[in-house]
């Protein structure tokens, strides 16, 4: 009779809305936040990026290593519903960080870029080798540094999931807001690197200062300049390859390019310039005696070798 009586007040609960409706008003929200976040986890060429907003304005956070400033991109949002073209406005060599201008039309999610680190697990999306979202979860190791990149990295080893090459540019999120853009991975240990949450903020803040007539968004909401790439103190690979293929490219156009004569140089010490013309004017006459001994030999020569 008990048992009976518990199980009919557990088919009604819900119709009362006792308590059903908060935990099914929770699960809607959580369900809505992963949805959102799987829809701002975008396929940005060959690499993945981020759809986030920031000072009131939609953008796409990504991997400065796969892109160019100025350079356009295609991008496809994660539930695949739309897409569109943007373009590279930022770049960061020393973060691996590259910001992209997009129409907010074309993005149907967008996350935050909180300001301290939210509860929750840590969530990976990318597009490993170009397919996906896919996500990846692993143990967070704290900052470490990595040898191609002047700042620390946060470390997770990944326990679940892929993380390959695509996936450069691919958000890490805790309680459905970006922390961290993963760039480099280490195949041997599986150990993931990533931007962390503090360089996004100073990179999206510090927004084009640095190149007059770039307008970009800053903490405030007010209009400033992106950071460009600095000196070779906080150069990625691609700036290093770069400089060096345009050095390369001086030299082969310098090469066999002879320089402008220098300035006459003084006379030796004690030397008198008259002596001076005289001893050259010596060594030339030597030298045409010598062209001409050569040529006197080579006819006296030849003709004993024709009669023989």
């Amino acid at each position: 009779m008990m048992r009976a009586v518990v199980l009919s007040l557990l088919c009604l609960a819900p119709l009362s809305g006792i308590w059903c409706p908060a935990v099914s008003s929770n699960a809607r929200e959580v369900a809505a936040a992963a949805d959102n976040t799987i829809a701002a986890s975008c396929h940005v060429e060959g690499c993945s990026g981020t759809a986030i907003t920031w000072a009131g304005r939609s953008y796409i956070v990504t991997a400065e290593h796969c892109f160019e400033d100025g350079q356009s991109v295609q991008f496809t949002t994660g539930d695949r519903l739309r897409g569109g073209t943007g373009t590279v406005i930022a770049v960061d060599g020393a973060l691996d960080l590259a910001l992209v201008d997009v129409d907010p039309n074309d993005i149907t999610g967008r996350v935050s870029v909180p300001a301290d680190l939210p509860d929750g697990d840590w969530l990976g999306i990318g597009y490993p080798e170009g397919r996906g979202p896919s996500e990846w979860r692993g143990e967070f190791l704290g900052a470490q540094r990595i040898t191609n990149l002047p700042r620390p990295r946060w470390a997770w080893r990944v326990k679940r999931g892929r993380f390959r090459h695509g996936s450069s540019g691919s958000g890490v999120f805790r309680g459905g807001r970006l922390v961290a853009v993963a760039t480099h991975m280490n195949d041997d240990d599986e150990t993931v690197y990533a931007c962390p949450l503090h360089d996004i903020r100073a990179f999206l803040a510090r927004a084009g200062r640095e190149q007059p007539g770039r307008t970009t968004p800053a903490t405030d909401g007010t209009a400033s300049t992106i950071t460009a790439v600095g000196g070779p103190e906080s150069w990625g690979d691609r700036d290093r390859t770069r400089e060096i293929l345009a050095i390369k490219e001086q030299l082969k156009k310098l090469a066999g390019t002879p320089g402008p004569p220098g300035p006459a140089g003084p006379p030796g010490l004690g030397m008198d310039p008259d002596q001076l013309e005289a001893i050259l004017e010596r060594m030339e006459a030597i030298e045409t005696w010598q062209r001409n001994f050569h040529a006197t030999v080579r006819v006296r020569v030849h003709p004993k070798k024709e009669t023989r």
